[in-house]
């Protein structure tokens, strides 16, 4: 029995959809693709204060991000998101160079994260103690911005990467 490269019949109607459709042209253009990489880096700052000042806007501008992330994987033709047999050769090279990029702009995100909480710690602690009391809306602001940095980084990559549609 021979199997499939592309096994899931139901996938790949939907991807084939997704990568003939003219709906969204609008959001291809460089332009387009650069203007939504900076509302969504806006979207995740102010989400995190939001969270931190009114728990309730906070709920508000993760559905935000999710509009915002969900018209990012539009401008890129959710190629981030597919796996390698949906894929011709360059668009498989684009991705991965896509994900290479995400990953190193997520570390450096975490490392100066991290870095600011041991200067704060270091600056802060008495005896080398400090007793840390996270709220919930603080939680919330670390939990929504990391998780939105992680889902939409690959796209943002995508869209600053590619030149033309």
């Amino acid at each position: 029995m021979m199997m499939s490269a592309r096994p899931n019949k139901s996938l790949e109607r939907q991807v084939d959809s997704v990568m003939r459709d003219t709906r969204f042209d609008w959001l291809r253009t460089r332009r387009s693709r650069i203007a939504l990489v900076a509302v969504m880096i806006v979207v995740l700052v102010v989400n995190a204060a939001a969270w931190l000042l009114i728990p309730l806007a906070g709920i508000v501008f993760v559905l935000i991000g999710a509009v915002v992330w969900w018209a990012l994987r539009m401008s890129v033709r959710v190629i981030a998101d597919l796996p390698e047999e949906y894929l011709d050769e360059r668009q498989n090279q684009v991705r991965d160079r896509a994900y290479v990029d995400a990953y190193r702009w997520f570390a450096a995100v975490t490392l100066v994260a991290a870095t600011a909480g041991l200067v704060l710690f270091v600056t802060f602690s008495t005896n080398d103690q400090w007793t840390v009391t996270l709220s919930y809306g603080a939680a919330m602001a670390a939990f929504w911005t990391f998780e939105g940095l992680a889902l939409a980084l690959p796209s943002m990559a995508l869209a600053l990467r590619e030149r033309g549609e």
